[in-house]
């Protein structure tokens, strides 16, 4: 059986900033923590009073009344984490930027077109980081390219059907 777990009441200066922000924010989850604050510290139920109100589990609650009480009422809010910080030098997004538009001939590309293991190789050589395909792949996602093989028509031919896009 966990121990009750309840705040003190807050001060006047305290609750009033936390009744606004409740009444501010338009995320849901976050509402509802400072909503589990204001249970605990005005109605000074425990944390099992609460996930029966609020739907969330005991931990939960206890783990939002805890990072109120370490952090105030900055804690509250749920942050995503960062995640990880990109791995590719400007250097390299700037690379690929610039030769993406490139004939790969004027690089020194034995190709008609880039592929993404093409790219690959070349940015490696010029840059010295390597990436496998796929990562490759996002950045032109990011940058707006798509990445599939050509639609080859024979252009005479094409011109001479009616719903042929360039006849427009």
């Amino acid at each position: 059986m966990p121990l009750p777990f309840v705040l003190p009441s807050l001060d006047p200066k305290t609750r009033d900033e936390l009744v606004v922000r409740f009444n501010q924010t338009e995320d849901a989850d976050t509402r509802l923590r400072y909503q589990m604050v204001l249970l605990s510290s005005d109605k000074h139920l425990i944390p099992s009073q609460i996930a029966e109100i609020t739907l969330r589990s005991h931990d939960t609650v206890t783990r939002v009344l805890g990072r109120f009480l370490e952090g105030g009422l900055e804690a509250i809010p749920h942050k995503r984490p960062p995640g990880r910080e990109p791995q590719a030098s400007q250097e390299w997004l700037q690379e690929l930027q610039r030769v993406i538009e490139l004939d790969p001939h004027t690089v020194g590309v034995d190709s008609a077109n880039w592929t993404t293991r093409l790219l690959a190789d070349y940015l490696q050589k010029q840059t010295g980081q390597a990436f496998d395909q796929e990562t490759i792949r996002k950045h032109l996602h990011r940058l707006g390219y798509v990445y599939k093989r050509p639609n080859w028509t024979v252009q005479h031919k094409a011109q001479e059907r009616d719903d042929y896009l360039g006849n427009a």
